[in-house]
């Protein structure tokens, strides 16, 4: 049971610097892991920012239920994104310790973070589905996407995204084995029998088709918000109603639209090296964590950790730049603790 883990455990070494000086490495890695632990942080009070303003707001609008989803996942990624870099730290996981640091991060931190980056991939790409409904049926939207509608689509996401960590959970877990060659008990991964028949089917699942899907429906529905707004552009040019052009609900509306579709790119470009490196280790073998070249997919996964970071701590720019609603409770959530303090002071 205990076979590939305890080979792992015993040359971490030999197998981990294929191609990279370990020096390199453990300098790439631990810069690496700084920065991105403290983008982590400041996108973390970020997001919790975000679900107060959107609490203040209120959620008769549908969109404020999806946003507030979008941060509470955000913010379950950057947390175990921040165990993550703590663990792979290379003076931590340098040191003789009764735990094997990298198979203890793979089933603490690594599933986890990746659950939590479906679900705002899924929950992206819902936003984006109920922005295209707004600008292809705007008459209907109201009907089809109800507060209760988008409470329940909200959750059953992250409820039905659960099912990718069960077979992850069924094959392997942590105990306690006593190694020989090092004549010492630590603390490993072990795998149940035939964990690749489990792992095979589910790694083309959860880090293949599904990321992809989201991608897809994300590209989809802003390709069709591009194709309506442009016909409506010209529409508009052609227009004698004056009144029509100047509709301050059609200017919300607008900006809504593009604000999200500014959340939906950021997300797809910040999501692309995640992608491509779990997608090039599905063909490439050496490249998985018992491969020769595992220290490249290790880099590759500290730098994709970083634009994972950025896509979770940036929307509050995004929202701040681009919706005067949002700015306008800020300010005044702001101004009302401002006032508090100081009458609290005196």
């Amino acid at each position: 049971m205990a076979g590939n883990f305890t080979d792992l455990v015993i040359s971490q070494d030999e197998q981990w610097t294929g191609l990279l000086q370990p020096l390199v490495l453990d300098i790439a890695i631990g810069l690496c892991a700084l920065v991105n632990e403290a983008l982590g942080i400041l996108g973390i009070v970020a997001n919790i920012v975000n679900i107060l303003v959107f609490y203040r707001q209120g959620y008769d609008d549908s969109v404020n239920i999806t946003l507030t989803a979008l941060a509470v996942s955000d913010i379950g990624a950057l947390l175990t994104l921040q165990v993550c870099n703590l663990m792979v730290n290379p003076w931590l996981m340098n040191l003789d310790l009764d735990v094997s640091v990298i198979n203890f991060e793979e089933l603490v931190s690594f599933y986890p973070h990746n659950y939590f980056i479906r679900v705002c991939g899924f929950i992206t790409a819902f936003a984006s589905f109920e922005r295209c409904l707004c600008v292809v049926a705007p008459l209907k939207v109201k009907q089809i996407i109800t507060k209760r509608v988008s409470i329940a689509t909200n959750i059953f996401i992250f409820l039905i995204l659960c099912l990718n960590l069960v077979p992850i959970y069924y094959v392997s877990y942590l105990d306690w084995v006593f190694i020989p060659e090092l004549n010492k008990t630590k603390l490993i991964g072990l795998d149940r029998e035939n964990p690749y028949n489990v792992f095979g089917i589910s790694y083309y699942v959860t880090d293949l088709f599904i990321p992809h899907l989201s991608f897809f429906v994300i590209i989809m529905c802003n390709f069709i918000i591009g194709i309506q707004l442009k016909k409506r552009a010209a529409w508009k040019m052609s227009a004698t109603n004056q009144k029509e052009k100047e509709n301050p609900f059609s200017r919300k509306e607008m900006k809504l639209v593009m604000m999200l579709s500014v959340v939906s790119a950021i997300f797809i470009v910040c999501l692309i090296p995640q992608s491509a490196v779990l997608t090039t280790i599905a063909f490439v073998c050496d490249l998985s964590i018992y491969g020769r070249y595992f220290d490249v997919a290790l880099l590759c996964f500290n730098i994709s950790n970083f634009t994972e970071s950025l896509s979770s701590s940036v929307n509050i720019v995004v929202y701040y730049v681009m919706s005067t609603r949002y700015r306008e409770t800020l300010h005044a959530w702001f101004s009302t603790n401002k006032r508090t303090g100081m009458q609290w002071r005196n």
